[in-house]
């Protein structure tokens, strides 16, 4: 059988109208700055959105753009990745849920994709395309859109107020513009084109170099603090390294490429990584560097993508080239892909038409797994009696308490998922994962071949996000990426100590839980199904409000009081179709772990189904919600025993027992999952 390649079928692309020069920047700062940022950064210009365009309308206009060039249409992709740093849907108001991929999932046509949003900080956009790869490499979709909306120009107006000088660690901040990319992948059965190699890992050591997040000034807003300096001696030898590593597995010279395409954020940044390959390879790669600095500016997580399809525009990549991508962003990401252009390049150029989908090949929703991955240990941490909940501080409890009683190594931990969604000072940037891998020394400075290194990113869909990671996890694994993974949640109450202002009505916890191939091949989740209901869409909405009057960030939600009730009948419509495709009914299901969403909750949805509460698992001792820490809270629950003063002290799973996990999220999503213990 012909292996399957994974293509970039179309890439879509969206500039604001709006131009501003480096120099118009410049004269916009409060307090001269006498650098000259041009001639060091190779910006002259760059596009900023228009006074009523955010980031949700900047991917919509690339999405928009990608469908047009596309032969596949909207409802044939099987798996779609929001992967936007910044999520500034409104002035001063970030979306927090539903997530930017389930927002605009029904919008625009993508009625049977698995939607997530995915942060990776300036890698984001990469990260989404690896996990792409990998469940199309595994058949779980043959056709997956990954996208991004950058909206940053309001970093630029922000430190146009507080820099005070060119050492200023807002200075990066002055060479951002506006974007919007999104990528189609799919499957391919043709020989030499797609991707060789791709490869890409988290150096956690180095992960705060660069960090966004709330001003602390009265005018509010947000800010980007980055040691550039630091960031470019300590990851380009790790980037021309890995380079070399990813070139040398394809068994491919840097002569073989057409074009190198680095991260765009300076042309001094290029040039040190050009002279960093150029040593290692002994060879000149000048005439194969691509920089499209000089109109565009650093976009963020789009830069790559955009330089891609402005060198397809011009006619400088054609049929047949191959591209070395050098990814980096903060956390630190650094990774490699090398790729073979099909004839997209010419069918973009020639504007051809939408044409007709290739038909899925493999179902995402119910598919066995060939492989089963199961759960190795579980840990939770809440905080100390008297302390202000802290997210870094409460899943390094969880996640370390968890790594010691498994009999893994923290450097055999491949992958680092974080799935929390409510953290402390509002972090953008960078992944709290990798952040969590630097505090924990997990694979922190690896070298780039390493036989085993870890990669790390923030997954982002509110309460069923867990889920998704582990079906994420068991994808990589199926795609031959992974043999175990670790993923951690942490939540806490941003306004708490905000008078006036409501919470969301969380239990402020953090859970860490260990993934990895099952032994015996039996043990372990065996079938995944998620759904969503877009009536039911406006009825849950968080969002962040960077200029409260109060002069500090605040969550402001609206979540409908009944909602939880009248999602009921969706809970049972998604079981019913889901126990169906398995061939089993509720009689072959020894536990139900319903959503922990509060006291009463969990008997709410087993009376709905007609499950015993004997055979259900309720830990809620209260009304909180243990959203992303739901499902590893009663799966531990059941594995270890009782964890809460309600819980049946005979609710301890048994070999062999099959367990149902139902998680709901805004959206509204139902996710599904069958375990076996």
């Amino acid at each position: 059988m012909t292996p399957v390649q994974t293509i970039i079928e179309s890439v879509g692309t969206y500039l604001p109208p709006r131009v501003v020069t480096t120099r118009e920047v410049l004269d916009g700062c409060r307090e001269p700055i006498r650098v000259p940022l041009e001639r060091l950064t190779g910006i002259k210009s760059r596009h900023f959105a228009g006074e009523d365009e955010f980031a949700i309308d900047l991917a919509t206009e690339s999405i928009q753009d990608c469908l047009k060039h596309s032969r596949i249409k909207a409802s044939d992709f099987g798996l779609i990745i929001s992967a936007n740093i910044s999520r500034w849907d409104g002035d001063g108001c970030v979306g927090y849920e539903p997530s930017t991929a389930v927002t605009l999932k029904d919008r625009l046509g993508f009625t049977n994709a698995l939607a997530f949003d995915i942060s990776n900080a300036c890698a984001s956009l990469w990260t989404a395309a690896f996990v792409a790869d990998a469940f199309i490499q595994s058949g779980a979709v043959r056709h997956a859109m990954v996208f991004s909306g950058e909206y940053i120009s309001h970093l630029t107006a922000n430190a146009q107020r507080e820099i005070e000088s060119y050492l200023d660690p807002q200075l990066a901040s002055l060479t951002l513009g506006d974007s919007g990319v999104a990528v189609a992948m799919s499957a391919s059965n043709r020989t030499g084109v797609g991707f060789e190699g791709f490869d890409m890992y988290t150096l956690g050591k180095y992960s705060r170099l660069c960090v966004a997040k709330p001003s602390d000034q009265p005018h509010g807003g947000a800010v980007m603090h980055t040691d550039a300096v630091k960031v470019t001696a300590s990851i380009v030898p790790h980037a021309a390294a890995h380079a070399e590593h990813v070139l040398q597995a394809t068994g491919r010279h840097v002569e073989d490429l057409q074009h190198i395409i680095p991260h765009q954020t300076s042309r001094m940044t290029i040039q040190g990584a050009l002279d960093e390959i150029a040593k290692r390879l002994n060879s000149d790669c000048r005439h194969q560097m691509i920089d499209n600095l000089q109109e565009r500016g650093n976009t963020a997580s789009t830069t790559h993508f955009l330089a891609m399809r402005d060198c397809i525009d011009n006619g400088r990549i054609r049929t047949g080239d191959k591209i070395l991508f050098a990814i980096s962003g903060s956390g630190q990401t650094t990774g490699t892909a090398v790729y073979t252009c099909d004839d997209m390049p010419d069918r973009l150029r020639g504007g051809e038409k939408n044409g007709q989908s290739t038909p899925s090949e493999v179902k995402l929703h119910g598919e066995a797994m060939l492989t089963p991955f199961t759960l190795d240990h579980i840990s939770l941490a809440t905080p100390a009696e008297g302390t202000r909940a802290d997210s870094m501080t409460l899943m390094k409890e969880a996640a370390s308490s968890c790594l010691n009683r498994s009999d893994l190594s923290r450097d055999e931990i491949e992958m680092l998922i974080s799935v929390g969604v409510y953290r402390t000072d509002f972090l953008t940037e960078p992944a709290l994962a990798a952040m969590l891998a630097g505090d924990l020394g997990i694979n922190a400075d690896a070298a780039a071949d390493n036989p085993v290194k870890t990669f790390g990113f923030d997954l982002l869909n509110g309460s069923i996000g867990f889920l998704n990671a582990c079906h994420l996890l068991i994808e990589m694994g199926r795609a031959g990426r992974i043999e175990c993974g670790l993923i951690v949640a942490s939540e806490v109450e941003n306004n708490l100590d905000l008078p006036d202002t409501p919470t969301i009505g969380l239990c402020e916890m953090a859970s860490a839980a260990i993934l990895r191939e099952s032994t015996d091949g039996e043990s372990g989740f065996h079938a995944f199904r998620f759904d969503s209901y877009p009536t039911e869409l406006d009825d849950y909405r968080v969002t962040a409000h960077w200029n409260h009057p109060s002069g500090r960030t605040c969550i402001q939600p609206k979540i409908a009081p009944d909602l939880a009730e009248r999602c009921l009948p969706w809970i049972r419509q998604s079981v019913n179709a889901f126990l169906s495709e398995q061939g089993l009914s509720l009689d072959d299901i020894d536990w139900l772990l319903p959503p922990q969403m509060g006291k009463g909750y969990p008997h709410q949805v087993a009376t709905e189904l007609g499950m015993p509460r004997d055979r259900t698992v309720d830990i809620c001792d209260d009304s909180l919600d243990r959203f992303t820490s739901s499902t590893p809270a009663a799966m531990m629950h059941l594995m270890d025993g009782p964890t809460a003063s309600n819980g049946s002290a005979g609710q301890v799973a048994k070999t062999g027992d099959k367990g149902l996990i139902i998680n709901v999220g805004s959206g509204f999503q139902v996710a599904c999952a069958l375990y076996q213990f």
